[in-house]
């Protein structure tokens, strides 16, 4: 029988993030890049820098945004379990830009 490995790897875009619920002794690691990691009850955020690393402390939710292009290795129990991804969509970010320029432009109407 095959096991999981303890440690998954993840890629960031700048602004993108995840959400680790119950992940209580998973080490995070900043291969590279830089981090913003809030958890659940803790009044303190962290930001970690490449080469950094840090253990969740508690269980509950732990946020994980990246300020710009990030590596990033998870080890420990949490590292596989299923996590909420809230990556953003290009989609809606070529949506926001398009109202950002017609909001811009000066209109004209004729005058009757």
């Amino acid at each position: 029988m095959a096991t999981r490995p303890d440690l998954r790897r993840l890629t960031l875009a700048p602004g993108d993030s995840i959400n680790l619920d119950d992940a209580r002794g998973t080490t995070v690691r900043v291969g590279r890049g830089q981090l913003w990691i809030t958890q659940y009850g803790d009044p303190v955020d962290h930001v970690l820098e490449a080469g950094d690393t840090w253990a969740i402390e508690r269980n509950g939710r732990t946020v994980v945004q990246a300020q710009r292009d990030s590596l990033v290795p998870l080890t420990g129990p949490g590292a596989w379990r299923p996590f909420a991804s809230i990556a953003r969509n290009g989609t809606l970010l070529s949506i926001a830009a398009w109202l950002r320029r017609i909001a811009s432009e000066r209109r004209w109407a004729p005058y009757a």
